[in-house]
């Protein structure tokens, strides 16, 4: 069949289109990169402290049971001249493989494990269909309901703060099924990363042991998009017809309570910021578990803090029978400030 060439005047309206929507692409990426750029240098400029300050414990002269935590905090001392933290917001990949090569390139991904498990969820599958051009850009998306997903680089981060306690419980307990809680966990991407990890297959040279990851959000409609993006290429992380065989399980909580009957947690992920230190979820870690999560008020200060714990005078039980009525013990838990931030506020509905 004879193909008709389009005149030379359509196909020049059509370059022109392209050329149209790629420069539109280029402004909106160089404007993001830069306001985002400009953000963390106020942030960093605002916390800069002098190295003799940085050094303080969470201490109690005596044994501290209450529901509120105010801790001391100890201040990474890469924060003041971060360099992985200056290369965030500029991790643009064209395809997903690139977005992560750059990100290990920025040297925000170190680990092998972490990288492997990166490139075997596409994030393209976790934004809107509306979003898809985007789906590469190291910027969070909106995904409905005033909800966003991350920025591949705060996950790059929140995946290097979380792996070193799940190798340590790999190693200190060979036979011992991991467990991990994602809060919020939005349009299931993370979620997903997550259950890669502890899917039990080989993704990297150190291997994790395998596991269970439970992803909450208190929105019913995220959690069933989590559920319908999982399916496009992660379904087999999810349970069978049967319910059996899921190594990922979705359901719709308030994040400030958690899910007590997964704990004791190895790590656990909170996706939006947290007025104070929730210690109902704090109290579910198990020991050695690292908890990451945003904390400051909505469109105020905040930062990624790592809430690591140390100790078991508050006993979480198997199972997570005691999460909620046992004691909370203060000296249990070392808090470090990782990061500035800004995340959407962690929603409560009680």
């Amino acid at each position: 069949m004879t193909m008709i060439a389009p005149p030379p005047s359509a196909r020049r309206h059509n370059s022109s289109n392209i050329n149209k929507q790629h420069h539109r692409h280029s402004i909106k990426r160089y404007y993001t990169t830069i306001s985002f750029i400009l953000f963390h240098l106020l942030i960093l400029l605002a916390t800069s402290t002098p190295t003799s300050s940085l050094e303080f414990q969470c201490t109690s002269s005596l044994p501290a049971f209450n529901d509120s935590f105010n801790p001391k905090v100890i201040l990474d001392k890469i924060l003041p001249a971060s360099t992985s933290a200056m290369r965030a917001w500029t991790c643009h990949g064209r395809t997903h493989k690139d977005m992560v090569d750059k990100l290990k390139s920025a040297g925000i991904i170190k680990s092998p494990i972490n990288e492997a498990a990166l490139l075997s969820v596409d994030r393209r599958n976790y934004v809107l269909p509306n979003n898809m051009d985007y789906a590469y850009e190291d910027s969070p998306q909106p995904i409905g309901y005033g909800a966003t997903i991350s920025a591949p680089h705060m996950h790059a981060h929140v995946l290097e703060d979380l792996l070193p306690s799940l190798l340590r419980a790999s190693q200190q307990h060979p036979t011992q099924p991991l467990s991990i809680l994602d809060v919020g966990c939005g349009s299931g991407y993370l979620t997903a990363v997550f259950g890669r990890m502890l899917s039990g297959k080989k993704t990297a040279p150190t291997t994790l042991n395998s596991g269970k990851v439970y992803g909450i959000d208190v929105i019913p409609e995220l959690v069933e998009l989590s559920r319908r993006n999982m399916m496009k290429a992660d379904g087999d992380l999810l349970a069978t017809k049967d319910g059996s065989g899921a190594v990922v399980e979705l359901m719709t909580r308030d994040g400030w309570g958690g899910y007590p009957p997964g704990s004791p947690y190895n790590a656990i992920h909170v996706g939006a910021a947290a007025s104070t230190f929730p210690v109902q979820l704090m109290k579910q870690l198990a020991v050695g578990g690292v908890m990451v999560i945003p904390v400051g008020p909505d469109g105020g200060t905040q930062y990624l803090y790592k809430v690591e714990r140390v100790g078991d005078h508050g006993v979480v039980g198997s199972g997570g029978e005691n999460a909620a009525s046992s004691g909370f013990f203060e000296d249990d838990y070392v808090v470090h400030r990782v990061l500035g931030v800004r995340y959407v506020p962690l929603v409560r509905t009680s």
